[in-house]
């Protein structure tokens, strides 16, 4: 691995959080924060064209790829001071929307948004993601929907089911009751995704929680690849023995910035509009320490 990436990608101080970002929260309003009422818009109006302000806000070593997005016109970068230490992006979920699927079948509305961010230093085998999530007071979980994980090749995603040379990826997914689990797409998946813990967490409405999965490919023609979950600092879920490739060729290339309500049709739908924060996501090739920061 480049000296680059022994730094451990430390894309909070590129968001503008400094180092302090990583190790709590600074103080700002509870009661009553601006960006908890009710009559604050989901999205604020962007000031700059989508991708230079996304790109800004992922830093220079996650490289947004050129094709594979949507929804992007539909994402909020909100500044440091808008109660707590680093920047985030507000992503929109409408009353009724689900997948992109939902979509192009039953005419829901679009929801979500979703890109893939390449590793500017090239693909690798072992990877730790981490990054902030919070879910607005009130968050209606509904059935459940997708969270950004890690990815490589192509059959990722949408029912296509990698074949062990073509793809795979580890998202999350929040469930009914902000139930938490690993959604992945693995060569052994049939139809869609394979669910791994599902339960050994819970999100809760209007907390910060800071998720980090280290995802470690196998040896090809061995299946000893793994998958860890922590949150805020803590192990929550493991699953060892887990075969993601059958050749050297498939590696992790980056993160599957991927979020929305669903599943595959509208039973998956968002009840009302609603949102959900992201902030300071981080890669490295070992443990990212990262403070939980609660309620902010």
């Amino acid at each position: 691995m480049s000296a680059g990436s022994r730094r451990s990608v430390l894309l909070a101080a590129l968001l503008g959080a400094g180092a302090g970002a990583l190790a709590g929260c600074t103080s700002g309003p509870r009661h009553g924060d601006p960006e908890r009422a009710p009559e604050v818009p989901l999205l604020a109006p962007a000031t700059t064209p989508v991708a230079p302000r996304l790109q800004s806000f992922f830093g220079p070593e996650l490289v947004i790829r050129r094709h594979g997005s949507y929804g992007l016109e539909r994402v909020a970068v909100r500044p440091a001071g808008a109660g707590c230490g680093w920047r985030s992006i507000r992503v929109g979920y409408p009353a009724g929307s689900a997948s992109q699927l939902s979509v192009e079948r039953d005419g829901a509305p679009s929801g979500g948004a979703q890109a893939y961010l390449l590793f500017r230093d090239g693909p690798r085998d072992d990877v730790h993601l981490s990054y902030r999530i919070r879910f607005q007071e009130g968050f209606q979980f509904a059935r459940g929907g997708k969270l950004p994980g890690l990815f490589g090749g192509d059959h990722v995603a949408g029912g296509h089911t990698p074949d062990g040379t073509n793809g795979f990826s580890t998202r999350y997914m929040w469930r009914a009751g902000g139930k938490g689990q690993v959604y992945a797409y693995l060569p052994t998946s049939t139809d869609y995704g394979t669910t791994l813990g599902l339960g050994t967490w819970e999100f809760v409405p209007g907390r910060w929680a800071v998720v980090q999965q280290q995802v470690r490919l196998n040896t090809p023609g061995l299946a000893d690849g793994s998958v860890v979950v922590w949150v805020d600092g803590h192990e929550v879920f493991r699953q060892d023995g887990v075969l993601f490739r059958t050749t050297p060729a498939l590696r992790i290339e980056g993160v599957f910035f991927s979020t929305f309500f669903g599943g595959d049709d509208l039973s998956w739908a968002s009840p009302i509009n609603q949102y959900a924060d992201f902030a300071t996501f981080v890669v490295s090739d070992r443990f990212i320490e990262a403070a939980p920061a609660g309620l902010c």
